[in-house]
């Protein structure tokens, strides 16, 4: 408003300098200071009332061409405030009746103020450069535009990333933490069970609990290394780690068989984390729910893709229904993001049964941890 209320003192100053130097004329009549008056205050209203200003800009155009240069500019100025600021059908309506008022107009006015200066030449000119300004307006009303386009898709884009980034946190953190404590709450119950008749056995469950913590501890350290630093390492996790894994549930009263099928071939290092986690949290699950000593792990290797099978013989019925927690749903997000998918149901008579298939070809811009590009796959 300041800028434009500055642009209108000066047009109003040019004009009263041209009528009274470029002119040659005496005095200033009444019916000038309306028509510069009314001319200054569109200008200095045209972001507010783009229209209004405009329409009082037409017909002070029509009426006395006696205000010259200074007309034509401002008029053009008007015309593009309103291709700006409205859309572009509307902005089209207007300029062209605006225009072709002004051709109206301009044989009736100058029978009233008796001022030929403009005819049908000067004032078909003087439409040619309202034309070319409403163009200019609407090109910048269109970048302008495009510009609040990418704007809103990059903070879409931003927003679903923070999502993501969310998402993969709380798997990592599921995943490390509800495997752990499992086994920490298994060994703990036994070793309060058998402390007053088998010392040696609760020393064995003391000992279990705090290797596994001590390793859980390691990686939630590593996670939050990660997280601090873009360039802080990972901790190992795959296919590869899954003896050590099995050794903990063991730990955890569960004999878990392993059986590896086809021709193992390296995984990308997401695919494989992720492949690791979903049996990691299969095996979580026999720990917490299954109440079994049994359970059986079987990975089979085909090309294109790595299958994934975790078997118990526990309490599960086929007549229990599937309640979907947080780990049933992070392993079926962990396999959706590499295109695969996680299948999970008790068995006849009992027991319970985990498949997953992960697709090998996985798109190479999921092998990064979103959080990091040090953490892969998460």
């Amino acid at each position: 408003m300041l800028l434009d209320v500055l642009l209108a003192a000066a047009l109003i100053a040019s004009n009263v300098l041209w009528w009274t130097l470029g002119t040659h004329r005496t005095g200033w009549p009444a019916w000038q200071t309306v028509l510069t008056g009314s001319l200054g205050v569109a200008v200095a209203v045209r972001r507010l009332l783009p229209l209004p200003a405009l329409a009082v800009g037409s017909v002070v155009m029509a009426t006395d061409g006696a205000l010259g240069l200074t007309g034509v500019l401002a008029t053009a100025l008007l015309v593009y405030g309103v291709a700006v600021a409205r859309p572009a059908r509307v902005g089209a309506y207007a300029c062209a009746v605006a225009g072709a008022t002004q051709l109206a107009l301009m044989i009736p006015m100058q029978g009233i103020t008796g001022h030929d200066y403009w005819g049908w030449r000067g004032m078909s000119q003087s439409v040619i450069v309202e034309a070319a300004a409403w163009a200019v307006g609407w090109s910048t009303r269109q970048g302008r535009a495009y510009t609040r386009g990418l704007v809103e898709q990059a903070e879409e884009r931003a927003q679903r990333l923070l999502v993501e980034e969310r998402m993969c946190i709380a798997r990592e953190l599921h995943d490390v933490v509800a495997h752990s404590l499992s086994i920490v709450a298994v060994q703990a119950g036994v070793g309060h069970h058998v402390i007053g008749s088998r010392p040696d056995e609760a020393a064995k469950s003391l000992s279990a609990i705090e290797t596994t913590s001590r390793e859980a501890l390691k990686e939630l350290r590593s996670l939050l290394g990660v997280l601090r630093d873009d360039g802080a390492e990972w901790l190992p996790g795959g296919l590869d780690d899954l003896n050590t894994l099995l050794e903990q549930t063991r730990r955890a009263g569960v004999q878990v068989e392993l059986t590896i099928s086809g021709h193992p071939h390296a995984l990308p290092r997401g695919l494989d984390r992720a492949a690791y986690r979903i049996v990691q949290e299969a095996l979580t699950n026999v720990v917490k729910h299954a109440r079994t000593g049994n359970a059986r792990v079987t990975v089979a290797y085909a090309p294109g893709e790595v299958a994934l099978t975790v078997v118990d013989a526990g309490a599960g019925r086929p007549s229990t229904p599937v309640t979907e927690g947080h780990g049933l749903t992070g392993m079926k997000e962990r396999a959706a993001l590499y295109g695969g998918d996680v299948h999970a149901g008790p068995l006849a008579p009992h027991g319970f049964r985990v498949t997953a298939r992960l697709p090998c070809a996985a798109d190479e811009r999921t092998d990064h941890f979103l959080v990091s590009g040090a953490v892969e796959g998460a």
